[in-house]
């Protein structure tokens, strides 16, 4: 009879897995064009995603004689350049170039992602779903007015940003037609206070009912022999980004022969904490919009008033600035926490197979700092990635369902 070999003299047998190469380019183009103006080799690089806000990458150009031709010091101008991360043949990554400075070897930049040019942005006309306010009832950005619906809206925002001149840098928002999210706003955008577009939308996006935005980067399909293209294209999730962890089936383990987390930090922060918040809108004196919601099962349970007051300058509708109350509320409704898990890339689930927005199931086995193990289903909300040819370690942060 032929004995089966067990998983640990299989693994005796072949020696230590071998992790896989990862090749790495990085391409600068133009930001308004995106014609490309070099491939340019990198270190140091770090860069992140992050869910509803604005992932980074810092990283070396190296002047250098195999390097100074290619002129990276045009192909890297802050500002007006756009930076790809390809992996393997994948963007995983692209943004605008913001900093450059001189260090040792070369010149370090910093970048965001695409959505940080629109904190750079600004409404200079009243914009506003209530035709009252506004001199010309044509739909943005031909006129003044906004769709009511909340995703809709935020086409109408991007939108008038690109019809001004220099204001387009090819971001598509035709994922942001119909179908409607079927949920109606009444907002006022009045050009006289220059509200920021980027903070706009984050503020629209984090009322009750509202959705997940972000911008995805990608290669097109290559047709006919030409170049290769990449996109650039708006997203509002409805009602959320990401897969439930029944849906995703994402395990990440410390601890046993199936292990993907290297290491944890899992902090509880309750100055974040609030059992009544205070949110204000737009309006001078007693005038002025207010909104205030507590959590009243955990005041009777014995919590001490914990108060969270913020300011949305623009919003100046009773029933939007409510829900932005109870949305901050159900935030801070307890102790906040956000663990960070350095995990390896090539270890099940491998990098690749989650974005910001899925749900994981996080289990921690029995250890010294955790004595009786941990575990729980938590969201991703941040991924941060060292590029590397072998392995890398990729620092994922989390957030509660």
């Amino acid at each position: 009879m032929t004995a089966i070999a067990s998983r640990a003299e299989v693994s005796a047998l072949l020696g230590p897995a071998v992790s896989p190469e990862h090749t790495y380019t990085y391409l600068f183009c133009d930001l308004l064009t995106d014609v490309v103006l070099a491939e340019l080799p990198l270190r140091e690089v770090t860069y992140s995603t992050e869910l509803n806000g604005i992932g980074t990458l810092s990283a070396v150009v190296p002047y250098a004689d195999d390097t100074l031709p290619l002129d990276p010091e045009t192909a890297t101008v802050p500002g007006r350049t756009a930076v790809y991360v390809d992996r393997d043949g994948v963007i995983v990554w692209g943004g605008i170039v913001w900093t450059r400075e001189i260090v040792r070897g070369g010149k370090a930049i910093q970048a965001a992602e695409f959505l940080s040019y629109y904190t750079r942005r600004y409404v200079k006309q009243t914009l506003s779903t209530d035709t009252s306010l506004i001199l010309n009832t044509a739909y943005a950005p031909a006129g003044q007015r906004l769709y009511a619906d909340q995703k809709f809206i935020v086409w109408s925002l991007l939108q008038y940003a690109h019809a001004q001149a220099g204001g387009n840098i090819g971001v598509s928002t035709n994922q942001l037609t119909a179908p409607a999210h079927g949920v109606n706003r009444v907002v006022s955008y009045f050009g006289f206070e220059r509200p920021e577009i980027y903070k706009s939308i984050s503020e629209l996006a984090s009322a009750d009912d509202g959705f997940d935005f972000g911008i995805e980067v990608g290669w097109n399909p290559v047709a006919n022999n030409n170049p290769p293209t990449r996109y650039r294209r708006a997203r509002a999730w409805f009602p959320r980004r990401g897969r439930t962890a029944t849906q995703s089936g994402l395990v990440f383990v410390k601890g046993g022969p199936g292990s993907s987390i290297l290491d944890y930090d899992w902090p509880e922060d309750g100055t974040a904490s609030a059992t009544e918040v205070s949110a204000v809108g737009d309006g001078t004196g007693e005038a002025r919009v207010t909104a205030v919601r507590q959590d009243t099962d955990r005041l009777a349970a014995g919590w001490p008033l914990l108060e969270q007051v913020t300011a949305y300058d623009g919003v100046i509708d009773q029933v939007q600035l409510d829900g932005l109350a109870s949305a901050e509320l159900t935030a801070r409704s307890s102790a906040q926490t956000q663990p960070t898990f350095t995990v390896a890339a090539d270890s099940d689930p491998v990098f690749g197979t989650y974005e910001v927005g899925d749900e994981a199931l996080i289990v921690i086995d029995p250890e010294p700092a955790t004595p009786a193990g941990r575990e729980g289903v938590l969201r991703i909300v941040s991924i941060e990635n060292t590029a590397s040819s072998g392995p890398e370690r990729v620092r994922l942060t989390c957030a509660a369902v």
